[in-house]
């Protein structure tokens, strides 16, 4: 076999491998990336409904509102990823009008109830943990990161009243 038909079979394997690598790799590991996390979700609303059973709506309501924050944090990361007209035609994902409609709920709802997210939330250090002081510094970045991806969100998505 001449050299160029070598480097012709090679290439076409080493395509078609990574080709399905990609495919049932990440596709597969997907589905498996969000049955695993229906686990701790299940045991967190256990304890959200023992909460509510007991009377106690302060934790069931501050959950609620994290879900919130994070479904329009995260969905600012979905709409705007620079790969998602390419991922979704090839694993056959229709993020829009389904998702669109989702950001247009959350966003209505964040409009008209603020979130209880601050961004000084992290500012300061309390005395006993100043070995924390790093952390507490990324966490005060990361706030104000995710406040601005959720006022995004409400300036894009938002129906104007």
């Amino acid at each position: 076999m001449t050299s160029w038909r070598l480097t012709l079979v090679l290439t076409f394997s080493c395509l078609l491998s990574a080709t399905a690598g990609y495919w049932f790799g990440f596709r597969e590991g997907l589905f498996f990336g969000v049955a695993a996390d229906f686990l701790p979700r299940g045991v967190i609303a256990a304890g959200e409904l023992n909460a509510l059973r007991a009377g106690n709506i302060k934790p069931v309501t501050a959950m609620l509102e994290c879900e919130i924050d994070n479904g329009l944090i995260f969905g600012h990361d979905l709409f705007m990823h620079p790969l998602r007209n390419i991922v979704g035609p090839v694993w056959d994902f229709n993020f829009y009008p389904e998702y669109e409609q989702y950001a247009v709920r959350l966003a209505n709802y964040r409009k008209n109830h603020p979130s209880p997210m601050k961004p000084d939330a992290f500012d300061k250090v309390p005395a006993d943990r100043e070995q924390y002081r790093k952390s507490y510094k990324e966490l005060s970045v990361g706030v104000r990161e995710d406040i601005g991806k959720m006022k995004s969100m409400v300036e894009r998505y938002a129906e104007k009243q």
